[in-house]
């Protein structure tokens, strides 16, 4: 998938875990910039190729991920469950629907997935079903009138914006010319979709970490 769809998604998973898991409800409300983060934070082996971390091996396994949450296990306990599904489900539902990943590594370098286009139908329907239904849980579950605040925390929301404008980049950076890359993007309803569903994200994780940013500056006028 696509940022897009890792990110929505990841709040999607995060939040049926914390909706369903006996006790977390009762643990206050998820840090969603953490959540949104996590749901890209396997992709980083992009950045590790030097190192020779091969893509969807490493951050991409169930047996990684266990390892890295056994202090907050441990000390969290349940709490910690909807982060831990925030980021496995990048590769255990994401990856594993739209390509093929070992997520058993090292014990097992078997490849695993449905390995459907990228974009198809199938990608885009997926992507844009989770930034519907992750919309939908943030207006139900009052999310929105929290992210929207001016609160000093929402200012962590610059983490996933900064990271959601480098994939774009990324992304872009493979066009001769922004002419170019907008006759490609246009050329095409499921790519016209996706550009609209990472707008609406970027959109809406903008406000509230600018409404972050306000809070900050309040209180600097303030004292």
């Amino acid at each position: 998938m696509y940022f897009l769809g890792h990110m929505a998604w990841a709040y999607v998973w995060a939040m049926l875990a914390w909706a369903v898991i006996p006790g977390v409800k009762r643990s206050g409300k998820l840090i969603v910039p953490a959540i949104l983060l996590l749901g890209i934070l396997p992709d980083a082996d992009l950045l590790l190729g030097d190192l020779g971390v091969v893509h969807r091996t490493l951050t991409h396994s169930f047996f990684f991920w266990i390892v890295i949450f056994l202090p907050l296990f441990f000390f969290f306990r349940l709490k910690s469950v909807p982060y831990f599904v925030a980021v496995v489900q990048h590769f255990a539902f994401g990856d594993l629907l739209m390509g093929k990943v070992m997520i058993f590594w090292p014990f097992n370098t078997s490849q695993i997935g449905f390995n459907f286009a990228m974009p198809s139908t199938i990608d885009v329907t997926l992507e844009i079903t989770g930034l519907l239904l992750a919309l939908a849980i943030i207006m139900y579950s009052g999310d929105l009138k929290r992210l929207f605040s001016i609160d000093k925390r929402n200012s962590l929301m610059l983490i996933p914006l900064l990271s959601l404008a480098t994939s774009a980049l990324f992304f872009a950076s493979h066009w001769s010319s922004t002419t170019a890359l907008t006759t490609y993007v246009l050329s095409n309803n499921l790519l016209i979709a996706l550009a609209i569903g990472h707008i609406i994200l970027f959109t809406f994780i903008g406000i509230s970490a600018i409404q972050g940013l306000r809070a900050w500056q309040i209180k600097k006028s303030t004292t």
